[in-house]
C-alpha cells in the first residue's frame, strides 16, 4: 500500500467501544499508523480541528450529538474543502442513507460490516482525498504562476509606455517634457481620487 495512504490521519467517532476496537484492529492490520478514536461526540469538532484527519469513520446513532449533527459541525469547518466521511451504522434504511449522504457523508456501510469491504472503502476514500489534495495544490501553484505572469506583463506594459514617451521626448524636447509633466499630474490626480493601479 502507498506510504501516503498509510500516513493518512483517520478519526473514528463511535460511542461503542467494541466498534472502535474492531476498526482500530482493521486499521492496524492494514498498516495505518495515525488514527485516533473518540467515544463522546461532544468532543468531535474540537478533536477534528486539532487532528485534521484525512478520513472520518462516523457512527450515526450516538448520545449527545448524533452523526448527522457531527457532520453539520464538520461541514462548517470544511466549507470550501473536501471532508471525507465514511458512515458506519446499523441504520440501513434508504431514508437514513440518503440523509447521511445529503449531510456530507461520502460513503456508507451498514453494520454489521464486512472487514474486507471496510478496508477497501477506507482505501478508496483515502485515494480520493489524496487526489483532491493534489488537485488543490496544483491549482494553488497555477494561481501563483498566473499572478506572477500578470505582474510581469503589467511591468512590461508600463516599460513600453515609458519608452514610447521617451522616444517622443527625443523627437521633440518641448513635447516630451509636456508629456512627462502631464503623466505626473495625471498620476497625482488619480491618487487624490483614490483610483487603483488597475483603474489608471
Amino acid at each position: 500500500m502507498d506510504v501516503d495512504f498509510l500516513n493518512a490521519k483517520i478519526l473514528i467517532i463511535d460511542d461503542e467501544q467494541a466498534n472502535i476496537l474492531l476498526l482500530e484492529d482493521i486499521l492496524d492490520n492494514e498498516g495505518y499508523t495515525q488514527f485516533k478514536s473518540l467515544q463522546d461526540s461532544r468532543h468531535a469538532l474540537e478533536t477534528y480541528k486539532q487532528f485534521r484527519p484525512d478520513l472520518v469513520l462516523l457512527d450515526l446513532n450516538m448520545p449527545h450529538y448524533d452523526g448527522f449533527q457531527v457532520m453539520e459541525q464538520l461541514q462548517e469547518v470544511e466549507k470550501d474543502s473536501y471532508a471525507p466521511i465514511l458512515v458506519l451504522t446499523a441504520q440501513a434504511d434508504r431514508n437514513t442513507r440518503l440523509r447521511a449522504l445529503a449531510k456530507g457523508a461520502r460513503d456508507y456501510i451498514a453494520k454489521p460490516f464486512d472487514i474486507t469491504e471496510v478496508s477497501q472503502r477506507i482505501s478508496n476514500m483515502l485515494e480520493i482525498r489524496l487526489l483532491h489534495n493534489q488537485v488543490r495544490d496544483q491549482n494553488l501553484i497555477l494561481e501563483e504562476k498566473v499572478r506572477l505572469r500578470t505582474h510581469e506583463l503589467n511591468e512590461t506594459q508600463q516599460e513600453a509606455v515609458l519608452r514610447l514617451g521617451r522616444a517622443a521626448e527625443y523627437r521633440d524636447n518641448e513635447t516630451g517634457m509636456h508629456v512627462i509633466r502631464m503623466s505626473r499630474l495625471s498620476a497625482r490626480l488619480a491618487k487624490e481620487i483614490n483610483l487603483t493601479d488597475e483603474e489608471c
